[in-house]
Formats: C-alpha cells, structure tokens, sequence
C-alpha cells in the first residue's frame, strides 16, 4: 500500500495522469487500483512505474520509515536556529509524501510554521496555524503544547510588527503550556521576551535565566546569547547597578557573536548597549555603538526604525549631529513607516521630529492626543509609562492639574493589570 501512495505522489508531482504513468505498462483501472493498495501488483510494473517516474520506490519508503527521525532532527536544528541546515531538510522533506502519514502530517506543520517564524515570514506561518487549528482537531499532546508555543512566538512577533495581537496574547498561549507533556524548554526564552515587552521585569528575568540555564545544558550557543542579552537588558534597569561589570558583559557576548558569525544577535546588543550609555548620558559612546547597530540591519525594516530611532535620540540630545542632518534622517525614517504602513514606528517618527524641530506644545499635544491613546490600545507598558511620564511632568509643570491626575490614573490601571 505504501508504495502505491508512493507513485501516486510522485505521479502527480510530476504533472502525470494515470493514463500517462500506465501508457504501455497496464491499464488506466490497474493504476488506480495500485495506488490505492487494493490489488496485487508484481515487482516488473513497479519498477517500470519507478523508471518512468524518475525514482528508487524502495529507497523512497525506507527515507518514509525514518521520517518521524528527520522531523525531530529538523525540530532540533531550528531550535539551535542552524537555519542552513534547517533549510537543507526542509528541502529534502518537500520530497517525501509527508501528507500520506496522518500521524507524522501536524508535526510537519507545525515545524514549517516554526522556521516561517524564524525567518519572519509572518503571513506564512499564520497560515499554516490556522489550518492546523481547523483541520486537525486531534493533536497528540505534545504536538497540542507546540501549537501554542508557535501561536505565542507569532504574537510576539507579530506585535513587533505592530499590526496586529499583542504581548498579552503570547503570554495566554505559552502560559497554557503543558511542560510535562511538551518539555521544551526552549518556550521559557519566549515567555521571558514577553514578559519583557509588558514591562515585568521580574518574571522576564527569571524565565530568561531558566531559558539560559536549558540553553547551555544543551550546547545552544545563539540561544544562551540570546538569553543573556535579555537579562542583561534587565540588569541594565538599575542605574545602582556596577555599569563596568554591565558593560564587560556586553563586550563579552558581542565577541561572541563575531566568533560565531551572529551579525544579527551582534546588532541587538549593540544597540541595547548603545541605549545604556545614552540612559547615563555617555552621548559619544552611544553615538558610535549604535551607528555600527544600524549598519547591520536590513532596510528598510521595522528593526531598522528601532535602531535608527535610538541613534538619532543619542545624537540630539547629545548634539552630536547638526538640527539639519537629524531631521533629515527622521524624515527618512517617517518615509520608511509609511512604505512598511507601520502605524507604531510612524507615531515614534512624528514625536521625535517634533522634538528634533522644538515644537514642545505640539510634542505634547501628540502625546495626549495620538501616541499615548495608541500605547494603550495595544497594551505597550513600556511605551505608555515612557510616554505618560513625559506628558504628566508636563502637566504638572504647565499647571494643568486635573490632566496630570488623568494622566496618572493610567500608571495606577497599567501597574494593576501587570
């Protein structure tokens, strides 16, 4: 019977009828009955059917066999994100009739969707979600736990792109997780990252250290880099904290990237070390990190804004660039928000154009008015505290009381929703 599932796959890959693989062999009814496994059929017919098709039948079910083997090894290679080797499987996968096997088909799936999301290949991975969320309404248990793990990946990233989900969401599915059925422990990276971008910094810090811990008990190096960078985006929160021993790890891992060829893992530490100087005021330092963070991302992209954006904020308030070139560069950026049609990047554009241009009663009026509505619409935690602060010292300072209470009834309801 597998053979016959076999040839009829081959067959219609290559664009054949029945009538053409059977032309001067056997019948249009034996075919058929062939590939449906309902006859006998002798060793002469499937060999003339394999010459014509172009294939070894026999070397063909035994790489089926050992199908559910290369699935977990192409599982591991994406989760040590050793996409080359990812991609090579892949390859080789989109050979074998993998839709013939219902107990091997979802896992197949969900692992297309998980290097879809690697690659950030959104729409993609979204797709192939949904239809195994409709069409396979009997997952084994652990394949069940993976499907979250992909929806929660995708809501992270999906809401870096700021078109659609949010943070919340991605914490819903990977909190859902069953660990003693799915074990692993990968997902704890993630639930750190989302965390992270809900402004807790507490739980993000300690499932990124869980994360860290899994990561070199397994040898993943990009994953454990990727852990770290995390923490220490945490640890870089306490102004108290010994910057030297900050900074040296940063160095540390940056090294490390170049060691292992991670231009982009060396960009988000870059720019993530760039944003601690510019925090202490180190405007030079900043300056020269985050340019360098720049020229490593891909454009235009929305990681290329959020690194434009913070090199441009270093550089005004640290005037080390002329008011010309940097409202240049903005209007730059503010192009390339609405090329992306990025709503989130092109409200950061706006408020810091107002900035570069000193409009302060607009700067604030935007803030009120436009970004900070949006901040909270998309539960941003981060961006709604940064900004709210801004627009409630304002009020404060303008003597616009009963705004600056309103303003600070949000901070009250962001903190009790965390």
């Amino acid at each position: 019977m597998l053979a016959g599932e076999i040839i009829k796959f081959h067959r219609q890959r290559a664009g054949l009828t029945q009538e053409d693989l059977g032309k001067g062999i056997c019948s249009v009814t034996h075919v058929s009955k062939i590939e449906r496994g309902v006859t006998p059929y002798s060793s002469e017919i499937i060999q003339m059917f394999s010459e014509r098709l172009n294939l070894d039948i026999d070397q063909e079910i035994n790489r089926f066999a050992n199908l559910g083997e290369r699935l977990q090894h192409w599982h591991k290679t994406i989760i040590m994100q050793n996409m080359k080797e990812a991609e090579k499987i892949k390859k080789e996968l989109e050979g074998i009739p993998i839709s013939l096997s219902s107990s091997h088909a979802a896992f197949y799936e969900l692992l297309l969707a998980r290097l879809h999301l690697k690659k950030l290949e959104l729409e993609q991975a979204e797709g192939i979600l949904i239809h195994i969320q409709n069409d396979y309404p009997n997952l084994q248990a652990y394949e069940q736990n993976m499907l979250k793990h992909a929806w929660g990946i995708y809501y992270i990233l999906r809401y870096r792109d700021s078109k659609a989900g949010n943070y919340h969401k991605a914490i819903e599915f990977l909190k859902d997780i069953n660990m003693e059925e799915y074990g692993n422990h990968e997902y704890y990276y993630h639930l750190a990252a989302a965390y992270y971008w809900t402004n807790s910094k507490i739980a993000a810090y300690a499932y990124a250290n869980k994360a860290l811990v899994h990561f070199r008990e397994t040898d993943n190096y990009i994953g454990a880099i990727t852990a770290e960078s995390l923490m220490l985006a945490q640890e870089g929160n306490d102004l108290q904290a010994d910057f030297n021993e900050l900074e040296k790890s940063y160095q540390r891992l940056i090294r490390n990237c170049d060691l292992l060829n991670l231009p982009n893992k060396k960009s988000l530490l870059l720019n993530n070390l760039g944003y601690e100087y510019w925090r202490r005021k180190e405007y030079r330092k900043a300056q020269t990190v985050l340019e360098e963070a720049l020229g490593l991302v891909a454009k235009p992209s929305a990681l290329y804004l959020q690194r434009l954006q913070n090199y441009l904020n270093a550089c005004m308030e640290g005037k080390l660039l002329r008011k010309a070139v940097l409202l240049k560069r903005a209007r730059e950026g503010m192009s390339m928000t609405k090329d992306l049609e990025n709503r989130f990047y092109k409200i950061i554009f706006k408020l810091l154009i107002l900035r570069i241009e000193d409009q302060s009663e607009q700067y604030y009026r935007y803030i009120e008015n436009e970004a900070l509505p949006y901040f909270l619409s998309i539960s941003n935690a981060m961006f709604t505290n940064r900004f709210g602060k801004q627009l409630y010292q304002y009020f404060v300072e303008t003597k616009q009381y009963e705004k600056a209470v309103q303003v600070s009834n949000i901070f009250i309801e962001s903190i009790a929703s965390e």
